[in-house]
């Protein structure tokens, strides 16, 4: 199934969408995916319509994806010609035929591309994987058989050369280290494949449990490379403790990410010692106090060795306020150009109900503002040139230089916007301001968190040698410290 324009034109925009609300998003796995050949890749679905887009732009060897949709959406002639020229692949829902079912499917593996979808069957905010649906593994199996009959029924050295080859299948982990929000981090990782010719013998006999094992066997491989907790509590518990034993989560190597989470999940799932459950237990009062405070740990952690004091207070709020001022001028132009970004993006979160679809929402307002400004700006400054091809030229130039000197600039002054923000209410907290934070709550904040960390640090030191999960943990964290330590020397 051929690609068309519309492939290209909505992957351009989704790059500029989500490399422009993401600060990074990284890939790894990249050796695991066949460069060539019919491959389905079995995605976490939590993101709503960023998990597409960054799928199709972090696949490996730029491989171009299918996506599934009901064949109903295939009914407007004019919707068909973007949908067929997308690559979108139609699905027959309301028959219980599988070759009528997967037909489209088949002709994409057939030319030895990649069919994507997200076994979970609904994007979700769930603590963990929802169990998987059967579609990818029936899909596969179905496709299996039928290169397999192919195989039986050709003697001919000649033609079995055009028999197509059997589909591997690819488990994705998309993790978003918070994904609604502006500036935050993607990883994308990619799973060792999946052969099904061990499977096929199986389903021959008995098609439905071979269907219901090998989706289990994709499920157990996309766990691996994602992170799962039986509740909030121990989700929660463990994201407390990554940021308190490495500072802040700038300092976590996204490669590592979700070796350390999961390890720290594991270790408070597996753990039945009552100073452990006290520790996750604190762990989860100190979030929910942030939480409703609308602080972050480091707001808290500038305070750990220091009395909470006006002055110092003062002085935190004065050195964070010279630092914006002075980077401001740099970043005014396209901060004045920008802002609807920033306002649309607020207010459609806090109207938004449901956490899997506010970046999407306002990744979606953010490119409808932005087509419209630069449109503007690229024909006033066009206009001004009076419609010349040099002045063209010149637009589209200016254009997108200032794009790319907005991006370039964003992440440094939004994260001293957010210091200078934080700062102030503390400020204001210890000063008893009007509507500012209660200074008893501050105050309880900072010792809570000195509680957990020194819980936290002693209980590591004495699980080291009894858990493998808390030695991955501070082995990671001492060769992270010891990193940061070489570069500030």
């Amino acid at each position: 199934m051929p690609f068309g324009i519309a492939y290209d034109v909505i992957c351009t925009l989704s790059r500029w969408c989500i490399y422009g609300f993401y600060r990074e998003i990284i890939t790894i796995g990249y050796e695991n995916v066949p460069k060539e050949g019919p491959v389905i890749a079995c995605s976490t679905h939590h993101n709503m319509i960023v998990d597409p887009a960054v799928l199709a732009n972090t696949f490996p060897h730029k491989r171009r994806l299918h996506f599934w949709a009901k064949n109903s959406l295939f009914g407007n002639k004019y919707f068909n010609l973007v949908l067929a020229s997308g690559g979108v692949v139609p699905v027959d829902r309301t028959t219980k035929n599988n070759k009528a079912l997967f037909s489209a499917t088949f002709e994409v593996l057939k030319l030895g591309e990649v069919v994507a979808l997200f076994p979970e069957g609904t994007s979700h905010s769930q603590s963990r994987l929802l169990e998987l649906k059967d579609g990818a593994s029936w899909a596969a199996l179905e496709y299996a058989a039928l290169v397999s009959d192919l195989e039986s029924k050709s003697g001919d050295i000649k033609k079995q050369s055009d028999i197509p080859e059997m589909a591997a299948i690819i488990p994705v982990g998309l993790i978003y280290v918070q994904k609604s929000k502006y500036r935050s981090s993607v990883i994308a990782t990619y799973g060792s494949p999946i052969h099904v010719e061990s499977y096929l013998e199986d389903f021959k006999k008995d098609g439905r449990s071979t269907v219901k094992r090998l989706t289990k066997h994709i499920e157990a491989e996309m766990e691996k490379l994602t992170i799962n907790a039986h509740d909030w509590e121990t989700s929660n518990a463990a994201t407390m403790a990554r940021r308190l034993l490495f500072s802040v989560d700038k300092r976590v190597p996204l490669e590592d990410y979700v070796k350390i989470t999961q390890s720290l999940i594991n270790f408070f799932t597996n753990s039945t010692s009552e100073e452990i459950i006290s520790l996750k237990n604190n762990l989860n009062q100190y979030k929910t106090s942030l939480d409703e405070l609308r602080l972050f740990d480091t707001d808290i952690a500038r305070y750990e060795n220091r009395s909470l004091t006006i002055p110092w207070a003062l002085y935190t709020f004065s050195c964070e306020f010279v630092k914006f001022v002075a980077q401001l001028p740099f970043f005014l132009p396209g901060l004045c150009f920008h802002w609807p970004i920033y306002v649309l993006g607020t207010l459609s979160a806090k109207y938004e109900k449901y956490e899997e679809s506010r970046a999407q929402n306002k990744i979606a307002l953010g490119l409808v503002w932005l087509m419209i400004a630069y449109t503007v700006l690229f024909f006033v400054i066009w206009t001004t040139m009076f419609f010349t091809p040099l002045g063209f030229l010149l637009a589209a130039s200016a254009v997108f230089i200032f794009a790319w000197y907005h991006i370039a600039l964003v992440d440094s002054h939004y994260d001293a916007f957010k210091e200078l923000v934080s700062s102030f209410r503390l400020l204001a907290a210890l000063c008893g301001g009007k509507g500012s934070l209660p200074r008893d709550q501050v105050e309880n904040l900072v010792e809570k968190r000195y509680l957990c960390l020194r819980s936290l640090k002693k209980i590591g030191e004495e699980y080291r040698s009894k858990s493998d999960d808390m030695r991955v943990v501070l082995e990671l964290c001492e060769r992270e410290r010891t990193y940061e330590g070489k570069k500030l020397r």
